[in-house]
């Protein structure tokens, strides 16, 4: 297996074509200018976008030819780990109109200088993907399907030899969470204390760790045979037709109400910064100033058309919620969020 630690921490640029959606509640509307061309004007300006690579292919094949057919603008973007972006955004390295992460946390650092607020609006969990020619699929065959119970999927992982692929926790959400899900394994298998770190290794953030990819390639090294299995959100792993596990909600952080089990998991990360497990969430914002662009590809994602593109292509529709200051929200996105 190839060792791409310090690979994790590199972000790629991918054009984008891309929307979204999800219906959302605002409680705290107040006005604001709307940056939405006015009626019979011609869309002009490109929405750029910065986004979780795990929304790579909703965003290249689904939602920006989507979003530019009906609302005229164009649209590109990168991919890259969300926590990576974050730090890209604020050290002025990159200027997206728009930024998508997994997690509240990756936008609330760049509060209130580049942004003021940001809205939850879709879900997701972690899967296992595997790959169906290693020599364990037919063990991984009949655990997906139930004819094994789920907890034997944790010691195949600590066989020697075994390939596991999974993203720099350190900058990237999934790499976290799927850490978390292997400490709720531990407790929900009843499995020994040093599963964990028999899985995973020693020191668990570790970036330098052979099981660690940038999570913009993660998955193309598990089809190419690289790594017997690997982390991978349950909505990557159905739009990839991938080989995959799906697991109990009481360890796939995918539930908002075991939010409270989820939390019991944690992670100390570069910066001696603990993490906490929390239900898995996409979260969006516009950075700087809005952009007529910027502000029509938000309120497109959550407009009944993108919330419905989220649906089919395997998201859970939260019920959206803004963070920060209501009133700094353009008017546009606001008519989406109240509906």
């Amino acid at each position: 297996m190839l060792n791409t630690g310090s690979a994790a921490r590199a972000l790629r640029a991918w054009p984008l074509v891309a929307a979204a959606t999800a219906g959302l509640v605002l409680t705290a509307c107040s006005s604001s200018s709307s940056s939405t061309p006015s009626s019979g004007s011609t869309p002009k300006g490109t929405a750029s976008v910065a986004y979780a690579a795990s929304l790579e292919f909703l965003n290249e094949k689904v939602f920006g030819p989507a979003f530019q057919s009906a609302k005229g603008y164009g649209y590109s973007g990168r991919a890259g780990e969300s926590g990576a972006l974050q730090a890209e955004i604020s050290g002025n390295a990159i200027s997206p109109n728009v930024f998508q992460a997994v997690g509240g946390d990756n936008i609330q650092p760049l509060i209130p200088k580049y942004t003021k607020w940001y809205v939850q609006y879709a879900g997701t969990q972690i899967a296992v993907a595997y790959n169906p020619n290693s020599k364990y699929a037919s063990d991984f065959a009949a655990i997906a399907s139930g004819k094994k119970p789920i907890c034997d999927l944790f010691p195949i992982m600590e066989k020697k030899g075994f390939l596991l692929g999974r993203t720099d926790p350190n900058t990237d959400p999934q790499g976290r969470s799927f850490i978390y899900m292997i400490e709720l394994a531990q407790n929900y298998c009843h499995l020994p204390s040093d599963t964990v770190t028999k899985i995973l290794g020693s020191p668990l953030n570790s970036a330098s760790s052979p099981q660690v990819f940038a999570e913009t390639s993660l998955l193309a090294h598990l089809q190419a045979g690289q790594v017997d299995a690997s982390s991978a959100y349950l909505s990557q792993a159905r739009q990839l037709h991938l080989h995959y596990i799906v697991l109990p909600a009481a360890i796939n952080l995918g539930d908002p109400s075991m939010a409270d089990a989820y939390h019991k998991a944690s992670i100390t990360i570069t910066g001696n910064v603990t993490k906490h497990g929390s239900p898995l969430a996409y979260v969006m914002t516009i950075v700087g100033k809005p952009t007529s662009a910027g502000a029509a590809f938000i309120a497109y994602v959550l407009s009944p058309a993108g919330r419905a593109l989220y649906a089919k292509e395997g998201y859970n529709l939260l019920t959206p919620t803004i963070t920060g200051d209501a009133s700094a929200v353009p008017a546009s996105i606001k008519a989406e969020i109240s509906g």
